[in-house]
């Protein structure tokens, strides 16, 4: 049981932003979350052909292009069985009724979101998508799904369908702040993968210091990891995980302050965590990340 959180540094071409990416090995169980670029889909399938896996469950935080970008590769070379993200042609009345918009319609909301979220209606013909609120039962059995509560995501995707509004939401981009979170299951450890969500799309009532891995939304960006720090403490015994593969691009990481917090970075290489990795059982004091 191994989890692999890629790293871009040994890439041919280290200025390009090449996205997260999140392999979880359990048995013949293979689970992709996120695939930013074509180079970590190909390392996926490497990992997937060394395990004797032939398919994965891809899980999709959100459909912007350093999460998304590889997964077409993937589905092309047949490796991937079921692809989880929100679908939110599902939810066109709950959308409607949000916006509260008489010159809104069902067609109209429905061409809206099929323009917006093109690249995941490009995948419907060529594997099969799942909704994760629909269809959660159906995840496999070492992934939990956390959030965001249907309500958040429903207000999120509201704004950004609706002309009059701005196109945030707590600080970050709608697609981002409504980023799918999960929980995997390391053994006895657990682990929350973030994608690039707002720390305020947290569902109520969360205990993140009950995890032993937590990822710092947004490639490490530190308002974001500042306030999760905070609603982390105690954090003695957190991992915190920071995918930050985004080349001359602003990561973030490079202003983070890791002071008081065990962080590990794909800038300095890929991030292996298994079963018996050991727990941290003292604080760090840390650096800014990048000096």
């Amino acid at each position: 049981m191994t989890l692999k959180v890629l790293s871009s540094k040994h890439y041919k071409d280290t200025t390009k932003d090449y996205g997260d990416c999140f392999v979880f090995i359990d048995g013949k169980t293979a689970i992709v979350y996120d695939c930013g670029s074509e180079d970590h889909a190909l390392r996926v399938i490497s990992i997937l052909d060394e395990y004797n896996i032939e398919k994965a469950t891809v899980i999709l935080s959100h459909n912007d292009d350093d999460h998304f970008a590889g997964i077409p590769l993937l589905i092309s070379k047949g490796k991937v069985d079921n692809l989880f993200t929100i679908l939110l042609l599902k939810y066109k009345e709950e959308l409607l009724d949000e916006i509260d918009d008489g010159r809104i319609n069902r067609n109209s909301i429905g061409n809206k979101i099929t323009e917006l979220y093109d690249n995941i209606a490009s995948l419907s013909k060529t594997v099969s998508l799942k909704d994760v609120y629909e269809n959660e039962d159906e995840l496999p059995s070492q992934v939990e799904f956390i959030g965001p509560d249907f309500d958040y995501m429903i207000k999120a995707a509201a704004k950004g369908l609706d002309n009059r509004e701005g196109n945030t939401i707590d600080g970050e981009t709608i697609t981002n702040a409504a980023s799918v979170q999960i929980k995997l299951k390391l053994g006895t450890k657990k682990v929350l993968l973030t994608g690039d969500c707002a720390p305020e799309a947290f569902p109520e009532g969360i205990k993140l210091n009950s995890y032993q891995y937590i990822q710092l939304p947004h490639h490490g960006k530190p308002s974001s990891a500042e306030e999760i720090f905070k609603k982390a403490f105690p954090d003695v015994g957190v991992t915190y995980l920071v995918s930050d593969n985004k080349g001359n691009a602003n990561g973030g990481s490079d202003n983070l302050d890791t002071t008081g917090h065990i962080v590990k970075n794909t800038k300095d290489w890929d991030i292996d965590i298994n079963e018996n990795s050991a727990p941290n059982t003292s604080l760090y004091t840390g650096k800014t990340l990048g000096q």
